[in-house]
This record gives C-alpha cells, structure tokens and sequence, in this order.
C-alpha cells in the first residue's frame, strides 16, 4: 500500500513514529480522515508565547512561558495534572530562585526609589578646611578663620 504523502507536518512527525507493520494496516480513508482531525485542530497562537534557548556552557536548556484563555476540558484539564505535576523538586527549585531575584530587585527598586524621594538636608554645620592652613587664604576663599583652622559655615552634610 502507497502512503500518500500529506503536506501537515505534525501530522508526518506522528506518522514516522508509528511502526511499519502497523502504519501499511491503516487505509487510505482512515489516513485522510486523521490528517483532517490534525489539519482542523491547527496552532492557535497564544497571546503571550515566548520560547528562549537559554546559553548555559555545558547544559541543553530552554525555557518556555505561554499564557492566553482557557480552553482545554475540565476532562482533559485533569488527566493533564496528573501527567505534569505542578510541585516537583525542579519546579521549587526553580519557583524560589525566581522569587529571590524578584525580591533582589524589588529591594533594589524600592531602596532606590525611596532614596530618590528623601529630601536633601538643607541644613549647613561649620567644618574645618584642613587644607588651608593660612589666614590670609582663608579669608581670601570667603571662608572664617578662628582658633588657628579655616572654618567653613557653610558646608552641608550631602557633600
């Protein structure tokens, strides 16, 4: 028997994983038919899909986040969860590496945030300049001399 070739590649990439012996067993209308189940289904794209190849030196690993309305079966929505439990080591694993960065950069956020908002202290405190060591020098900078030190009345603690 003659496989017709069919143009669906999901449906060519089940159909070469089924053996020989009983792949030649299906008929021409039983092929047709599966190819249409598989045609109509098609690929809906979800409204957030992002699939990355993530370059770690020495592993093979991807990662991949979809999002978008639910439309599986409750039927098929529980006969899924027991294929793909949600609370497995590599999924903790991974859920508390996820949350320490997320609140490393929130701390971080939030620090930067909140210093930003501080006011600046308007207050000056007298300091003494101990690079000028000379009265006239002192005076010529618009500065105080007092007790043998430059005084400065103005200097303010943000410096």
């Amino acid at each position: 028997m003659n496989k017709p070739q069919y143009t669906a590649s999901t449906f060519e990439q089940l159909f070469a994983e089924i053996a020989p012996e009983v792949a030649n067993t299906f008929t021409v209308e039983q092929l047709e038919a599966i190819k249409r189940g598989f045609v109509s289904r098609g690929r809906i794209r979800h409204p957030l899909d992002i699939r990355v190849s993530v370059p770690i030196p020495g592993l093979r690993f991807y990662l991949v986040l979809l999002a978008g309305s639910e439309r599986r079966s409750k039927l098929r929505l529980r006969s899924e969860k027991g294929l793909y439990p949600f609370w497995t080591p590599a999924n903790i694993l991974f859920l508390i590496g996820f949350l320490i960065i997320l609140s490393a950069c929130g701390y971080t956020i939030f620090s930067f945030a909140l210093s930003s908002l501080t006011p600046i202290s308007a207050s000056y405190y007298p300091a003494s300049i101990p690079w000028i060591d000379d009265k006239s020098e002192c005076e010529y900078t618009s500065r105080v001399w007092h007790d043998g030190k430059c005084w400065d009345s103005e200097h303010s603690p943000n410096f």
